[in-house]
């Protein structure tokens, strides 16, 4: 019966010992700090690149890498004006959504369903808005479905011509959206 249990703990010792010996020889924990790689590419056609947003920088990473060229900060107005007409296009009571965002301020027009009042609407269509861009945005909203047209013409006329003062056109909408307010 002794030399049961002294192999039963000969086995076992000897399994143990294996574990530990693949533990040495495994990969190194991706989740451990101390294993930060900042060389690391990443494959940016990877279907996991779009899971997760990271970056990580020290201070002396960032200061050198800012010697040659501080890198401008920039909001994607074409991007935050898509995803705000995309999401509030996902509610039923939205018929149709244009959506315009300049430097400072994001002008939405919206045709919306009988299902829901103007003020809701509206609130709905400026709490997107400001769940998508930075905070110092100032955003108007407004149901009068001519201002879908004055948008896109407005946008239109940018296209075609670089040097347009667009300031006045925006306040001329903005003071037409603020009737709604």
């Amino acid at each position: 019966m002794n030399k049961g249990i002294g192999i039963i703990v000969l086995t076992a010792f000897i399994m143990l010992a294996g574990c530990g010996a693949d533990q040495n020889n495994a990969d190194p924990d991706p989740l451990d700090p101390k294993n930060r790689n900042p060389e690391m590419k990443t494959d940016t056609n990877s279907p996991a690149r779009d899971q997760l947003g990271f970056v990580r920088y020290t201070q002396d990473e960032f200061e050198q890498n800012n010697q040659t060229e501080p890198k401008a900060i920039h909001v994607d107005r074409n991007e935050m004006a898509d995803m705000i007409t995309r999401i509030l296009l996902q509610n039923p009571d939205f018929k149709e959504v244009a959506t315009l965002v300049t430097d400072e301020e994001a002008l939405i027009a919206f045709e919306a369903s009988d299902n829901i009042s103007k003020q809701e609407a509206i609130e709905n269509a400026e709490k997107t808005a400001l769940s998508i861009l930075p905070g110092f945005y100032t955003i108007h909203a407004s149901d009068d479905k001519s201002l879908i047209q004055n948008i896109e013409t407005l946008h239109y006329s940018v296209m075609e011509d670089d040097d347009l003062d667009i300031e006045p056109l925006v306040q001329t909408i903005v003071d037409s959206m603020k009737k709604d307010d």
